[in-house]
C-alpha cells in the first residue's frame, strides 16, 4: 500500500453486514465542480477496495465493491463495479475492486459495498485512493521447503 492521506481513506475496517448497498464511511471530494476530467493529478492513482477482516455468512452471501460518483455529494450513481464474489472465496486481503478513476467522473465519489443473496454475520472492508496497487496480501505464516 502506498502512502495514504486521511482524505483518501474511503473506508478503514468498515463493518458491513446488511444485504443491499452500504456506502463507504467517507466520500472523496475531487475539489472541483468542473471535474469533467477527473484525473486528480498527473500521477497514476488507484482506487482500492479490499477485504480487511474475515467474512462470514449464515447463507450464500456475495460481496461486491461498486465505485459511485455524484455531482452534489448526496445523490450517487454507479460508475463501475467489481465482480460479485462468493464470501467464502474472499479471504482477508482479497481485492474486490482495483481501478484507476475513469475519465469523466463527477466531483464526489465513494465505494458502495453491495451484499447479495444473504446477509453477512461478520466482515470488514477497506477502500482508499493510493498511488499504488494493493499487493501485500496476508498469507498464513510458515512454509514447507520441498
Amino acid at each position: 500500500m502506498g502512502m495514504l492521506d486521511q482524505s483518501t481513506k474511503l473506508a478503514i475496517a468498515q463493518a458491513v453486514t446488511s444485504t443491499g448497498d452500504t456506502a463507504s464511511t467517507n466520500i472523496y471530494d475531487n475539489g472541483s465542480a468542473h471535474a469533467a476530467d477527473n484525473s486528480m493529478t498527473g500521477e497514476n492513482l488507484w482506487i482500492n477496495a479490499v477485504v480487511n477482516t474475515a467474512i462470514t455468512s449464515g447463507g450464500s452471501a456475495t460481496v461486491q465493491a461498486v465505485l459511485q460518483d455524484s455531482a452534489d455529494g448526496s445523490t450517487f450513481a454507479d460508475v463501475l463495479a467489481g465482480p460479485a464474489v462468493a464470501y467464502a472465496s474472499a479471504p482477508v486481503g482479497t481485492a474486490l475492486l482495483q481501478v484507476q478513476p475513469p475519465v469523466g467522473m463527477r466531483r464526489y465519489f465513494r465505494i458502495a459495498w453491495r451484499i447479495g443473496t444473504a446477509a453477512l454475520t461478520a466482515g470488514k472492508f477497506d477502500a482508499y485512493v493510493s498511488n499504488t496497487i494493493q499487493r501485500n496480501v496476508s498469507r498464513p505464516s510458515g512454509f514447507t521447503v520441498a
